[in-house]
């Protein structure tokens, strides 16, 4: 019996022991991992959100399933910033009077955000960002396990709701989502709706979240809408320039014989790259004739489309001649170091700072000028001293139609950014908002259905390589707010921000040999499009003997 109750008494013991040593090694597994102090749960129809205390995502739960998808090995913070060139995790997450707040350990940095929930979404907006000499902020970044593939049950997609966020991954079913704002554009108020809903629901709930966005283009026939607008099924013709109110019938019959139901009307010759003025020797009526062409072509059930060259603008635009805009873009300044009559001779212009860096090389694709910006006259160069006296030389006064004009010593010497043969707007400035507000008139008065921006690869010349993103998006928001009517638009680069106006893509330029496998490739290129719910084409063609 005493034997009995010893082991008894003994069995106990041994269990309660086992127990409490692995719940011990539970907890400090936890505890490593934040699983047992979740900083914050947040929820929308179909998902969960938690960021732990140690600021890693912790789930990101289809809660139908009760499948986490947040990729755990490796875990990752939440959130990150940069510093000299060193990036930050966040160490620390807490929830404070509703905001997550967000601790970068060694960056002495904090942030504090507003994460909500929605109905197939969780929408994460900057509030603060506090401390010196912050670079980036990714202020989402949740890694997933999954692919991103349409065979998968859930999807998960990140879209910025303002042109602050710069979102990478384009529209689709991603295996990251990620957002990340910056201090040129401002760090507060930048904002991401991060969609996790099942992958039959993602289009749906993309259309939701950008009608819910007010700083979002809402395009009927764009982005999330695409696939639903008739329009965007069609096929055009290049008109680069002779289609006047009298050619207008041979070039309907020309069309209906080949099958197609759109017309592009290409600038630069049918009318002026920048303020999109018509060709008066095309339309002497201006705008007024280029309608009349237009509306034939509707007459006749076909749509008619603008080809602009973006916001570049021509050297005969009212913003460079005869008095040339303050607003255009330059990329360097320097200061008269002699003073300059009104002489017409070609001359020297002497500055004070170095000219060693700068060139008279240009070209089509080339991002540089000729042309210097004195007061209210340009003067263009064809050599630069590579050593002192400094000076810009062989030079033609009054150019592009400017007067010719005496500046003092010390005046400002403005070197303007070119591409494409074209000046710039200041991004920074109104004129961007100018050049949008121009194009849209043409395209409002003359009934235009359609918009191909041309040239937008050129971007990067607005802000650097690193700001594209962001500028070109600008001109293409400015530009849509200002359409009477929704237009059929593609362009000729693509990012995350011009998925909500976008209609198609596929324009690539057309083959001059091996035909079939151009159409190969391409075909295989377009397989890819129904992931972004874009409608695909074969591109432009040019029939070559």
């Amino acid at each position: 019996m005493a034997a009995n109750q010893s082991h008894m008494n003994y069995s106990p013991i041994r269990f309660s022991l086992f127990a409490v040593a692995s719940l011990t090694a539970l907890q400090l597994v936890a505890a490593e991992t934040g699983q047992m102090k979740p900083a914050l749960t947040v929820e929308s129809d179909s998902l969960r959100l938690v960021v732990g205390a140690n600021a890693h995502t912790l789930e990101f739960t289809d809660k139908s399933s009760g499948t986490n998808y947040c990729a755990r090995n490796p875990s990752v913070a939440f959130a990150r910033v940069k510093k000299a060139g060193k990036f930050f995790e966040a160490t620390a997450a807490s929830l404070t009077e509703g905001r997550l707040v967000l601790e970068f350990g060694g960056a002495g940095v904090s942030a504090a955000l507003k994460v909500v929930g929605a109905k197939h979404s969780v929408a994460v907006e900057v509030l603060s960002v506090t401390g010196d000499g912050v670079e980036e902020f990714t202020f989402a970044d949740v890694p997933l396990t999954l692919k991103g593939a349409e065979e998968e049950p859930f999807a998960a997609c990140a879209l910025a709701l303002n042109l602050q966020t710069n979102v990478r991954e384009l529209p689709r079913a991603a295996s990251r989502l990620e957002a990340s704002c910056y201090p040129r554009f401002g760090f507060a108020s930048a904002k991401v709706a991060l969609i996790g809903c099942p992958q039959k629901d993602l289009r749906r709930a993309m259309q939701e979240v950008v009608t819910a966005a007010p700083e979002l283009p809402h395009s009927p026939i764009g982005g999330p809408w695409a696939l639903d607008a008739e329009i965007n099924q069609g096929s055009y013709l290049f008109n680069f320039g002779d289609m006047s109110e009298d050619k207008a019938e041979d070039w309907i019959k020309l069309a209906r014989s080949l099958g197609l139901n759109q017309i592009d009307f290409h600038g630069g010759s049918s009318f002026r790259f920048g303020d999109c003025e018509p060709n008066p020797k095309t339309y002497p009526n201006g705008r007024a004739s280029l309608k009349a062409v237009v509306d034939k072509l509707h007459a006749a059930g076909l749509k008619a489309g603008l080809h602009t060259y973006a916001f570049f603008m021509d050297k005969k635009c009212p913003w460079v001649t005869p008095v040339p805009d303050a607003r255009l873009a330059k990329d360097a300044t320097f200061t008269l170091a002699e003073p300059l009559d009104d002489s017409t001779n070609k001359v020297s212009v002497f500055v004070t700072e170095p000219t060693g860096n700068m060139s008279a090389i240009t070209g089509f694709f080339v991002r540089n000028s000729v042309t210097l910006h004195v007061d209210d006259e340009l003067i263009t160069y064809s050599g630069a001293s590579k050593t002192a006296p400094y000076a810009f030389t062989n030079c033609q006064r009054g150019a592009w139609g400017t007067r010719v004009a005496p500046h003092a010593k010390g005046a400002k010497v403005h070197h303007l950014k070119e591409c494409f043969g074209l000046f710039v707007p200041d991004g920074d400035t109104t004129m961007l908002a100018d050049v949008a507000a121009a194009t849209a008139r043409t395209f409002n008065e003359c009934g235009f259905d359609m918009m191909y921006l041309d040239a937008l690869d050129g971007e990067d010349i607005l802000g650097g390589g690193e700001n594209a993103w962001h500028y070109g998006s600008k001109f293409v928001f400015e530009l849509w707010k200002r359409l009477e009517r929704p237009a059929l638009m593609e362009m000729s680069t693509f990012h995350h921000h011009l998925w909500y106006v976008r209609s198609r893509m596929g324009a690539w330029d057309h083959p001059t040999r091996s035909h079939k496998r151009f159409i190969d490739i391409h075909s295989a290129a377009n397989a890819d499009g129904h992931r972004m719910f874009l409608p695909m084409h074969l591109g432009w063609w040019a029939v070559k003997t």
